[in-house]
């Protein structure tokens, strides 16, 4: 069945000459489309066009419009049951380029939670980690993030955690408090007034969090049932709290966390090699420059090999320890790696990926250090 998209421009001939709208009829926009594809595509043009012409709140209507003629699913907002994850599913697909790609995830995972408020047990507990880890990753700004994590911690808790998921809560606590350290972070790099600082509340909430991780990882393993994703969730919380350099746990729980990863993932895997990486940070705070030096080189080594879009910043993050030590020559040589290994890993993407662009973040890091030892 054919889809059918009327908008209707009353004020087109007030705002713009006729000249200016020659790919489109301002008075009466007809689209008979036969397939969500055409819908994406047709209104995707007609919205580029409006926002270019200046028609902001014409381009949202006919974005939202085509939102809900291209759905997946014939009036996928109305489906009833109790089928969470088809509608998470549906949460995981690209649609509708950015804005309008997130506003599509989060009604399909708001429904899914409206499915969910009617479970019970772990069932319940399972299903809501799922829809607000995903929810998180789908806000803007660290505030909404904050927002959804609180929500999630909330409904997580009333619904009745066991020992089996308790690791669920608790990684939805780890992720709450990073967001607030990452809000501190972002105002201190903004050079804003530091406000309400998260910092000392979010290292407690790490702790308290690792601390209850452990203790269920450990009766797990007294009882012979270790969980896979326990061990992970306790890795994770572990380095988020190694990552505050200023802290004396902080050694113990990086080092703690490698040895997780080692034991399930090996050596030859992007999280083990980031925690590598996060020693040397913590060696080169503490003024231990051989064991930092140690810890990067080793990183690299194993990112080159099984992690090359990790490498340009293990080796800026090795220059700069070489600074330190007041080793310009090697730290130019390094930073000049740490250029190529991103000019590298950019070329190799966008060959894999033809719909990508460069992304030039990296490069400009690497070369404005360079610059910096030349000088």
């Amino acid at each position: 069945m054919s889809t059918t998209i009327r908008v209707r421009f009353l004020t087109a001939r007030c705002l713009h000459t006729t000249s200016t709208l020659k790919k489109f009829n301002p008075t009466n926009l007809l689209l008979r489309i036969s397939s969500s594809l055409n819908v994406r595509n047709v209104a995707k043009t007609v919205v580029e066009y409006c926002r270019r012409v200046g028609w902001l709140r014409i381009s949202l209507l006919v974005g939202s419009t085509s939102l809900i003629a291209a759905a997946p699913t014939h009036e996928w907002w109305r489906v009833v049951g109790d089928d969470v994850d088809r509608l998470i599913a549906r949460a995981e697909q690209s649609f509708g380029g950015e804005m309008l790609g997130r506003a599509y995830r989060e009604m399909a995972l708001r429904r899914a939670l409206q499915v969910a408020e009617r479970m019970e047990g772990e069932e319940k507990v399972e299903v809501l980690s799922k829809i607000f880890t995903r929810l998180a990753n789908l806000q803007a700004d660290l505030y909404g993030t904050e927002r959804v994590c609180r929500e999630g911690v909330q409904l997580m808790q009333e619904a009745g955690p066991t020992t089996k998921n308790r690791h669920l809560v608790e990684g939805m606590r780890t992720q709450l408090a990073v967001t607030w350290l990452n809000q501190d972070r972002a105002r201190e790099r903004r050079n804003l007034s530091p406000g309400t600082s998260h910092t000392h509340q979010a290292v407690r909430l790490l702790r308290d969090a690792a601390c209850v991780l452990e203790t269920s990882a450990e009766e797990n393993l007294n009882n012979g049932t270790p969980s896979r994703k326990l061990l992970l969730q306790l890795a994770n919380t572990l380095q988020s709290l190694g990552r505050q350099f200023q802290y004396d746990d902080a050694e113990r729980s990086l080092q703690s966390a490698l040895l997780i990863y080692q034991h399930i993932y090996g050596l030859a895997h992007h999280t083990t090699i980031n925690v590598l990486d996060d020693m040397g940070c913590l060696y080169n705070r503490q003024g231990d420059y051989d064991r930092a030096i140690s810890c990067y080189r080793r990183a690299a080594e194993l990112g080159e090999a099984h992690a090359p879009w990790l490498v340009s910043a293990i080796l800026r993050n090795l220059g700069s320890t070489l600074v330190a030590m007041n080793d310009k020559s090697g730290a130019r040589d390094t930073f000049l790696m740490a250029l190529h290994a991103a000019l590298h890993w950019q070329r190799l993407l966008v060959s894999e990926n033809s719909d990508l662009e460069p992304n030039a973040t990296e490069e400009n890091y690497c070369r404005n250090l360079l610059d910096s030892v030349k000088k």
